[in-house]
């Protein structure tokens, strides 16, 4: 499919202006499938965002070893829009891992969903490898230098 996919099948509820820190790891793999296309990065759901910042890092390989033989230094990103992260994928095999770590300050609370898009149907289904994960946490109230937890 070329829609907006859940990475994880599910969201986060985030509350009203308020700023999170995030941490994800997260590795898609196919094995069927040669139709030529990209893949996105991108945040859904109903919250509204302030802005959003981080920075990825990105391995893939089609060799199904495991073994990722091109890494690449992200971009730092301010919107929750899809980005493109990799290049044309025509092999049938295919892994790719993303680590992110960033910020997103919330205006209206609501669901996030880390999503991935493609940008045609590739003839095989991606699937999200165990151990992959979403990591996000409160730090403090958007707008402002207040703090959660201990700083001061």
């Amino acid at each position: 499919a070329t829609g907006a996919q859940s990475l994880f099948g599910v969201g986060v509820t985030l509350s009203a202006s308020t700023n999170y820190a995030f941490e994800t790891i997260w590795q898609l793999n196919k094995t069927a499938g040669t139709t030529s296309h990209t893949l996105a990065l991108g945040f859904g759901g109903t919250a509204t965002l302030n802005n959003i910042y981080y920075l990825y890092n990105r391995g893939s390989n089609s060799t199904g070893s495991g073994v990722y033989s091109d890494t690449y230094a992200g971009t730092y990103q301010t919107s929750a829009s899809a980005f493109v992260t990799t290049g044309a994928i025509t092999t049938a095999t295919y892994q790719t891992y993303i680590w992110m770590r960033g910020t997103v300050s919330v205006n209206a609370g609501g669901t996030f969903i880390p999503q991935y898009t493609l940008s045609a149907a590739p003839g095989g289904a991606y699937t999200t490898a165990v151990g992959s994960y979403f990591l996000i946490y409160p730090v403090g109230a958007s707008g402002s230098n207040i703090s959660v937890g201990t700083w001061a």
